[in-house]
């Protein structure tokens, strides 16, 4: 059994980060103890605070050298004594090559009441980071930053190329979620673009794993989408069988099925007709027009003008039809503060033709 330390140093704001990590760390043990590795993670909360020599801080700073992987997190401010830490095992991977160091940069709205003058220690943390050419690694969520890790575990000790990804009736579900989690990134990831990825082999692994994997597939899935729909289309049509594993799992997931139909509309050629359908499923779901999630009406109203076939002959559509597509827009300008610069964009401008075609003088 090859037991590996994992350091782990962050400021106190990040308490809740912490314990998903301790938490993480422990559902990971579970698959990876069946392929010979323990992962011990050192926090401070672990240590006697008896008195040592030279001070409890000077003990931290030496495990934080003396360990295989180092791990910072830090948002609005970085500590004098988790620079120290940091410093510790920077020399010590220069010294020797290890630990592997990380840094996790919480990237998340900051209110402007809450900013003091520790945030310069963020700043000056960050500038020591670039002088050292070492560049901080982003992460939104604890689901974020447990995909993150996660995969450097699986580059650095062989998780991917050790691990079996059939699922049988006698495989243990801790091995199921991990399963699908790493099916899940790699298909989602650019860097592994060109790795294939069975596809039922990830359906069947979303749909068997656990609630708790199943959502953080789904916000990594969405992370993806949201990111890379207008940027990068290829990388974000790999979300869609994703997204379609994770409505089957559990049908009713409006959520996932509004994703799912964003996803359909946004890629290339659209799947117009499949995208309505995903919308119509997830408006049933929430609910008539209840103010939440107004991009659902919007976006079902983007599907249903370009199944218009009367549209294409600028011909003004059948009551029914131009009732819905009206009302959904309707629905969309109440729930969405930017409305009109939304439907300016270049991509939406085919939106104020039909409703002139269809002689709507205004949504309001």
């Amino acid at each position: 059994m090859q037991i590996k330390k994992i350091f782990l140093a962050s400021s106190s704001e990040l308490k809740d980060d912490r314990e998903a990590f301790q938490l993480m760390i422990a559902q990971l043990n579970e698959d990876w103890i069946l392929k010979g590795f323990f992962f011990k993670l050192v926090i401070w909360e672990n240590f006697v605070d008896y008195m040592v020599k030279g001070g409890l801080q000077q003990e931290y700073n030496r495990h934080s050298g003396d360990c295989d992987i180092f791990v910072l997190l830090f948002k609005k401010k970085v500590g004098e004594f988790t620079t120290q830490e940091f410093e510790a095992a920077f020399g010590a991977m220069q010294e020797g090559g290890r630990p592997h160091i990380y840094t996790y940069f919480k990237d998340t709205m900051v209110l402007t009441g809450e900013i003091d003058d520790s945030i310069i220690s963020m700043l000056d943390f960050k500038k020591k980071l670039r002088s050292l050419k070492h560049y901080v690694t982003r992460y939104t969520s604890a689901e974020d930053l447990m995909w993150q890790f996660s995969r450097q575990l699986g580059k650095l000790y062989g998780q991917d190329q050790g691990m079996a990804f059939e699922i049988t009736d006698r495989t243990p579900q801790s091995q199921i979620d991990s399963i699908a989690l790493t099916l899940v990134n790699r298909t989602l990831s650019d860097v592994d673009a060109g790795t294939s990825v069975d596809a039922d082999r990830l359906h069947t692994a979303i749909v068997r794993a656990t609630d708790l994997a199943r959502y953080t597939i789904l916000i990594l899935a969405q992370t993806v989408r949201n990111e890379n729909w207008a940027s990068n289309e290829s990388l974000m049509k790999r979300t869609i069988p994703v997204f379609q594993a994770l409505t089957e799992a559990d049908p009713h997931n409006h959520f996932a099925l509004g994703q799912l139909g964003y996803a359909l509309k946004d890629q290339k050629p659209p799947d117009w007709q499949a995208a309505k359908d995903a919308l119509d499923r997830a408006i049933e779901l929430r609910g008539p027009d209840d103010g939440g999630w107004p991009f659902y009406d919007f976006n079902r109203a983007l599907c249903a003008i370009r199944l218009d076939a009367d549209f294409a002959q600028s011909r003004r559509a059948p009551p029914a039809v131009r009732k819905a597509i009206v009302d959904d827009l309707k629905a969309a300008r109440r729930g969405l503060d930017r409305f009109d610069d939304i439907l300016a964009q270049a991509q939406n401008r085919f939106v104020g033709q039909w409703l002139q075609v269809n002689g709507v003088r205004g949504l309001g």
